[in-house]
C-alpha cells in the first residue's frame, strides 16, 4: 500500500535519494516533482512518488498461473501427437486458451511480466496482450483441478480420453460426477 503519511525522516532520505539520482540520471526533471512532493510532504500525491503495484500479486496467483500455463503446454503436446483423425469431433474450443481479463484479474499482470520481461511462455504471446472476459479464470480454474487430478494419479501426459474429459469439465461445469482416469 501507498503510505498516507511518511515521518520527516523517511521525507529527507528519499528526497535525498531522489536528488542523487536527478544528478545521474538524463531526466533530472522525472525527480524533481517527486522531491518538491516529500519536501513538501503532499501525502496526496505520494501515488506519485511510490510508482509501484500498491499490492503485491499473491505467491498463490503466482502459481497458479505457471499452472494453467503448464496445463495448456501438456494440452498442446498432446495435441500435436494426435492424427487428425483423432482430433476429429473434440470441441477443442471448449478448452482453448484466451488470455486473463487485464482489469479484473492478477494472472494477467503476472503473465505479462513472464512474458515481456522473463522471456517465456512465447507461444502465449499474441493471446495475452487481448484481455479476455472474466469468465476464462473459472474455465481454467476447473480445467486444472482435472490436470491435478491427473498429476495425482501419476499421469503426465494427456490421451485423447484425458482431452475429451477435460472438455466435458467446461461443457458441464456442474457437472458432479468425479473424475475418471482415461483408460
Amino acid at each position: 500500500m501507498i503510505p498516507e503519511t511518511l515521518s520527516i525522516v523517511e521525507r529527507q532520505i528519499l528526497a535525498n535519494q531522489y536528488r542523487i539520482l536527478s544528478k545521474i540520471e538524463d531526466t533530472p526533471e522525472d525527480y524533481e516533482l517527486k522531491i518538491e512532493i516529500l519536501e513538501n510532504g503532499f501525502t496526496e500525491r505520494y501515488y506519485e512518488v511510490f510508482d509501484v503495484a500498491p499490492e503485491e500479486i499473491s505467491l498463490e496467483v503466482c502459481e497458479e498461473t505457471t499452472q494453467i500455463l503448464f496445463m495448456y503446454k501438456r494440452i498442446n503436446d498432446a495435441l500435436k501427437k494426435m492424427s487428425l483423425e483423432d482430433k476429429k469431433g473434440l470441441d477443442l474450443d471448449k478448452i482453448k486458451f484466451e488470455g486473463f481479463n487485464a482489469r479484473k484479474d492478477q494472472h494477467y499482470h503476472y503473465l505479462e511480466f513472464m512474458i515481456e520481461k522473463m522471456d517465456l511462455w512465447q507461444e502465449h504471446l499474441a493471446v495475452y496482450s487481448v484481455s479476455a472476459d472474466e469468465f476464462q479464470l473459472p474455465k481454467y480454474k476447473r480445467m486444472l483441478e482435472y490436470q491435478i487430478y491427473l498429476l495425482d494419479n501419476d499421469k503426465y501426459e494427456f490421451s485423447k480420453k484425458d482431452i475429451e474429459q477435460m472438455i466435458n469439465v467446461v461443457a458441464n461445469p456442474s457437472n458432479k460426477i468425479p473424475f475418471q482416469l482415461a483408460v
